[in-house]
């Protein structure tokens, strides 16, 4: 019984009413948002009980009957909700959604690079104030022997906060120059150079990533398949992640002399790690049980949106207080733990540990709603390319469980697009005439 609650009852909810689609295989956002969740709360969770993962931060995790059956109900029920927004976005006819248009937004290639170019250039003097705003100096920044912990980007206190999350534009940018020129020239690449140098000396590990699903799944969408490349490609990046996992910190706090290419030393269990988002639920799970703590509802986002409206100062010690669910998910870390971990719950698992059963479900047929809407868009150059973009940011809303971040994220990688959108009598190719067709 335990292992029909941990994986056949899950894995049925979640893949089950694939057979009740029309051409399934075609759904692109479905697929990427299905393999997620059978990573995140299949395998996972059934694994850690083969191998009797007992132990997570030095908390207990409570293998019992009880809370099986709690989270296989919780997740069964977001999976069944999901595809109720879906299946019931199925029956909209596709022209009832429609971008009116007198022309097919299809840009002239030369000019969205120049103006992405642009888009960049600002976006990196803002960058670099805001490195200069939060103390420090860029000498002590381009000097690559400077290990002053003051001095390191890894580890710098942002003066202003929404210039560090605009520096999501970047890698939207970089995409869609090579989106709308496929061969690349050599400003593309040094762009490009220049972010990666940063993206290292930062830490910046889920722009990465992002970045390299944009460039996956643009080609997967522009290209034929060829099988061949298939199993190296995937053996690069494979390799490609494991290096960086295991030199991040390395490279991030200056310390090049630690930097290894020998991935015998790449723990698996880091990369265990990476997925244990359902440990993290179990563990807040039981200790919101234990400590009688209710769901906080809406109150949890409302407050959180507040307090940035209010000065530092009028909170204790300056310091406005965490969102409720990055408390509550290390609040069940042991007291004098020797590192200061930040474990994550999937967005599904959020959704219930912050509505309870009803809100979880609400939240997950509005998700099927937006999956569906993203499948739907099959035409108009410019939606294609948002298109991509949103595919590949559900790796974060299904792997990072905090959603008014997560919201803030989507909007400023959709930024780049409003500015096309806003300069398209500019960028227009007048060799395409034909009217926008339906998205």
């Amino acid at each position: 019984m335990v292992y029909c609650q941990l994986f056949v009852f899950p894995l049925l909810a979640l893949l089950l009413p694939v057979f009740l689609l029309n051409s399934p295989f075609k759904r692109n956002a479905l697929w990427f948002f299905l393999c997620l969740h059978l990573i995140y709360l299949v395998w996972v969770p059934v694994t850690d009980r083969i191998l009797n993962f007992n132990s997570f931060f030095g908390f207990s995790l409570p293998w019992s009957a009880e809370m099986d059956s709690t989270i296989c109900g919780i997740y069964v029920a977001a999976s069944l909700a999901f595809w109720c927004g879906y299946l019931l976005s199925n029956n909209f006819q596709p022209g009832l959604i429609q971008v009116k248009a007198k022309t097919r937004l299809k840009f002239n290639g030369p000019s969205v690079f120049k103006t992405l170019t642009i888009l960049q250039i600002l976006v990196w003097i803002l960058i670099l104030f805001n490195i200069n705003a939060s103390g420090i100096s860029l000498a002590g920044l381009l000097n690559p022997s400077n290990q002053n912990e003051n001095e390191i980007l890894f580890s710098i206190a942002w003066k202003h906060p929404w210039i560090d999350l605009l520096s999501n534009v970047l890698p939207v940018c970089l995409f869609l120059q090579w989106y709308y020129k496929p061969k690349p020239s050599l400003p593309w690449f040094m762009l490009l150079g220049f972010w990666l140098i940063f993206s290292l000396l930062g830490g910046w590990r889920y722009r990465l990533i992002l970045f390299l699903l944009f460039m996956g799944l643009g080609y997967l969408q522009t290209h034929t398949i060829k099988w061949k490349l298939v199993f190296p490609v995937l053996v690069f990046l494979g390799f490609s992640m494991a290096w960086l996992t295991l030199n991040r910190m390395a490279i991030a706090k200056r310390q090049f002399d630690l930097i290894t290419f020998d991935l015998r030393q790449f723990d698996l269990g880091i990369l265990n790690t990476e997925f244990s988002n359902s440990r993290t639920f179990r563990a807040s799970l039981s200790y919101m049980e234990k400590n009688n703590i209710s769901h906080p509802r809406i109150e949890s986002w409302t407050n959180f949106v507040s307090n940035k409206f209010q000065k530092k100062d009028s909170f204790p010690n300056g310091i406005r207080p965490k969102p409720w669910i990055l408390e509550i998910t290390k609040a069940w870390i042991p007291p004098g733990w020797p590192w200061n971990p930040n474990p994550a719950v999937s967005q599904l698992e959020e959704f219930y540990l912050t509505f309870g059963w009803f809100g979880m479900v609400f939240c997950m047929i509005l998700v099927g709603i937006w999956v569906h809407f993203l499948d739907r868009i099959t035409d108009n150059s410019l939606f294609l390319a948002g298109k991509i973009v949103c595919i590949a940011l559900l790796f974060q809303w299904v792997s990072r469980g905090f959603f008014l971040f997560q919201l803030q994220i989507t909007l400023v990688c959709l930024l780049p697009f409003l500015v096309l959108i806003l300069l398209r009598s500019y960028l227009y190719d007048d060799s395409e005439k034909d009217p926008i067709g339906s998205v």
